[in-house]
């Protein structure tokens, strides 16, 4: 192998783990934004294809399954966090076909409610712009400002979670 081409695979795992760190960093930004007295999460995606070369299929599910508890209410639903320094070609890409059905299927077969949680700009602890976009509105792997801006939030708000409405 020569040294440009071992070279190129580093760089090439550099990224991926600068990729994976941004993600990680994103989701814990995210989750810091639920109040605990309200919140908790009930799942969070580990990834653990990161570490093993084998397909794992919960790496498909959503990051969480957070839970609203109030006056003895509980409700479940589900959030991907997605953080992207910016747009391309004018849009918010944010997931990729496949990743998208399988998002899909995964709110028909639990019937949970299901939001895309996207920070945009700045870093991925303190994101410049954020928008949560029920999945039924994402129906795209990239968004156009038109749709994405409708469910823009102020990015250190805490989440409220109300009548099945995440903003």
């Amino acid at each position: 192998m020569s040294i440009t081409r071992k070279i190129g695979q580093i760089i090439d795992v550099l990224r991926e783990d600068e990729r994976v760190g941004k993600g990680d960093d994103f989701e814990k930004y995210v989750v810091d934004l639920f109040d605990e007295n309200y919140f908790s999460v009930a799942q969070w995606t580990t990834d653990i294809a990161r570490k093993h070369d084998r397909f794992v299929e919960s790496d498909c599910n959503p990051d969480l399954v957070m839970r609203y508890r109030y006056k003895g209410r509980e409700e479940l639903f589900c959030v991907e966090c997605k953080f992207r320094s910016d747009l391309y070609q004018n849009k918010l890409d944010w997931t990729n076909p496949d990743q998208l059905e399988r998002y899909r299927e995964y709110q028909r077969e639990t019937n949970l409610p299901f939001f895309v949680v996207i920070g945009l700009g700045g870093s991925p602890d303190h994101p410049e712009r954020m928008f949560s976009i029920p999945l039924a509105e994402a129906k795209y792997p990239a968004l156009y400002a038109s749709v994405f801006e409708r469910f823009e939030r102020d990015p250190e708000k805490p989440f409220f979670w109300k009548n099945g409405h995440l903003s």
